[in-house]
């Protein structure tokens, strides 16, 4: 994750991480599937704002480029952009249905490999922007 933080910064973009994750949703994910939910969703509920891509397996599927059509799109709006990844038992259907909704593959991952994934797909889209050949087009 430190590798895409540094890589990010050469184009002028900080990256911050905060993990929600607390006792409530720990305990909520051993009672049930909707309970857990819930928890998620008082836990990040008042972190969302208009910017907010949620993480979903059931999310719009996008290739690299209309990845990084979607973060030039949010950055220009307000230069802050931020991702969500649920528990999990993923976001409550009224929370994906307010929000933009992404997957990052039909796969499960773990956190850690989620953030990694969505990491270089961000560093990825930063160099399709600015034309840097990471990205061969």
């Amino acid at each position: 994750m430190q590798y895409y933080s540094k890589a990010c910064k050469g184009f002028g973009v900080t990256l911050s991480f905060f993990n929600l994750f607390n006792k409530k949703i720990q305990e909520a994910q051993k009672q049930d599937s909707n309970i857990a939910k819930q928890s998620y969703t008082m836990a990040f509920s008042k972190h969302f704002d208009r910017q907010s891509i949620l993480l979903d397996s059931g999310g719009e599927r996008q290739d690299s480029i209309e990845f990084s059509n979607m973060i030039e799109s949010y950055s220009t709006q307000s230069g802050i952009i931020k991702f969500f990844i649920a528990g999990a038992f993923g976001f409550e259907k009224e929370v994906l249905k307010q929000h933009k909704t992404i997957s990052l593959s039909t796969l499960t991952f773990s956190h850690e490999i989620a953030k990694i994934v969505l990491l270089e797909q961000i560093y990825r889209s930063l160099s399709i922007i600015n034309k840097h050949p990471y990205h061969k087009l």
